[in-house]
């Protein structure tokens, strides 16, 4: 496939299919594309051809598909948010034909699924951006800021504790399949790596427990090192209400940030004195959040498209967090929780005494 019939980028607005009409494309993708005078929403696609074209309908599109390869030489650019066992499949066969994408979280289920979207976009320069939407939320830009600015000094630790939950409103269960590389961790998880290595730079990977046991993850605890060996300590749940906050220690103080709910900034100076707290001022953001977020990520992706700068995330960062959850995958060893093991009991029966 060719992708002979774009139009030049520079012309007007850039026309966009989303393939996949799930939850995450009718609440968070459509309601930036339809706010955006920077494209024209004409297609949409699933194998559930109904949902296509009930959103077709609902916002005047052109075009509904059940196939994504009927949407070379229709559209410029893909919002590709087709279950995680199908991204490379489908952005490989839109990026080959010269359609730009934007690809949902996680980029792939594997290093090497996520090798051939990279081929593909360089075979026909066409932009591979990932849809780490997290990174445009105004406490991580303002982390970001913080920890490149070398305002605290090196970094000595990272301990984060994220509940995931388990209240996203899915149209279909597939997207928890193992085949679909439904676990907490790839599914949620990559959210957090790529923010961290935004942050405070690469990890390797030195130990990972979770509580799969031949299904997806709903628990797990992964053991990190940054490039100057100082620890990162990652623990997530699906099942759990945690303290949902990333606690990085410097040389000079340490901030507790928590991107969402809570969204906060907490600064503690080594030298002593009351901490610092408060949320990051952004009245767009607060009005609309997740509106906003995919808002700022669509113009981040024009931009792309446009020739004017990379992505924000691009599709080698998307690649690094995919390899770190490889990683995980690899050394994973079986969590023990507390029901599992005689010492529970123990300390049960010593509370009743």
């Amino acid at each position: 496939m060719v992708g002979t019939s774009l139009k030049p980028h520079g012309a007007g607005p850039l026309r966009v299919g989303v393939v996949g009409c799930g939850a995450v494309a009718e609440r968070y993708h459509l309601p930036a594309l339809l706010a955006s005078s920077d494209v024209d929403l004409v297609a949409f696609v699933d194998p559930a051809i109904g949902r296509a074209e009930d959103l077709a309908t609902r916002v005047g599109a052109r075009e509904a598909f059940s196939d994504h390869r009927d949407l070379v030489g229709r559209i410029d650019v893909a919002v590709v948010a087709v279950p995680n066992a199908f991204h490379a499949a489908v952005a490989g066969d839109l990026l080959k034909a010269g359609v730009h994408v934007l690809v949902e979280k996680p980029m792939a289920r594997s290093v090497a699924e996520c090798d051939q979207m990279l081929a593909a976009a360089a075979e026909s320069g066409a932009v591979l951006a990932v849809g780490h939407d997290f990174r445009h939320y105004p406490v991580a830009r303002f982390a970001r800021d913080l920890f490149q600015g070398g305002l605290l000094g090196p970094v000595l630790e990272v301990e984060v504790q994220q509940s995931a939950g388990a209240g996203w409103p899915a149209v279909s269960t597939a997207i928890l399949s193992a085949a679909a590389g439904g676990g907490v961790l790839i599914d949620f998880g990559v959210h957090v790596l790529d923010l961290l290595r935004w942050w405070v730079g690469d990890m390797t990977v030195v130990g990972y427990r979770d509580d799969a046991r031949g299904g997806v993850e709903s628990e797990c605890a992964a053991e990190l090192v940054l490039e100057s060996g100082a620890p990162v300590r990652l623990e997530l749940s699906r099942t759990r209400s945690m303290r949902d906050t990333a606690v990085v220690t410097c040389e000079r103080g340490s901030v507790e940030l928590g991107v969402f709910d809570p969204a906060v900034a907490r600064l503690t100076l080594s030298a002593g004195g009351p901490a610092l707290e408060g949320q990051i001022a952004d009245e767009a953001f607060d009005r609309a959040p997740g509106r906003e977020v995919f808002a700022r990520q669509l113009s981040d992706v024009v931009a792309a498209v446009r020739g004017e700068r990379e992505p924000l995330v691009g599709g080698r960062d998307g690649r690094a967090v995919v390899a770190m959850v490889e990683a995980c995958y690899a050394q994973r060893e079986t969590l023990r929780l507390p029901w599992d093991y005689p010492e529970a009991y123990v300390s049960l029966s010593e509370g009743r005494s």
